[in-house]
């Protein structure tokens, strides 16, 4: 993780925002809540973290970033629909009207931040590496992929 941590900090010096894209029950939380975070204040940044966009209140003048877990993309919307043809729908419409309340909260951040997304399969996040570099609301980004979390010593 160390080199992820690495990459997200060189991003954030430059002011750029960053996607962290990440299987499902991989450690994507624990390793930002207990590592990133963390490392982050130790090099002077005073760090938001949010659980869920749920949780996504006003952001202060004095915040100099912003940690959001648990972010959603209708980007790949397409893609998913094909991948799991079955699902129908794939996403319902109470939870795009969900999606739209949270992308709508997430237009207001303007410093730099960290978003933290899942998806269920390798495939799904290669997708997302290869195609994105601006997100539904408007925030460029840089993606990179979360392997499963190893703690460090």
């Amino acid at each position: 993780m160390k080199n992820l941590t690495e990459k997200i900090y060189k991003e954030l010096l430059s002011r750029n925002n960053v996607l962290i894209i990440g299987l499902t029950d991989s450690g994507k939380t624990y390793y930002a809540t207990n590592e990133l975070v963390p490392f982050l204040k130790k090099k002077g940044f005073n760090v938001a973290f949010f659980s869920d966009c749920d949780h996504l209140s006003n952001i202060s003048d004095e915040t100099g970033l912003a940690i959001v877990d648990e972010v959603e993309t209708l980007i790949d919307k397409n893609f998913l629909e094909q991948r799991h043809f079955q699902d129908k729908p794939y996403y319902s419409p109470e939870y795009l009207k969900k999606v739209e309340i949270w992308h709508n909260k997430l237009k207001l951040i303007k410093i730099p931040s960290v978003f933290i997304l899942t998806r269920s399969e390798k495939r799904e996040i290669e997708y997302l590496i290869n195609n994105v570099k601006e997100m539904d609301w408007g925030a460029p980004v840089k993606c990179l992929a979360f392997e499963n979390y190893k703690k460090t010593t």
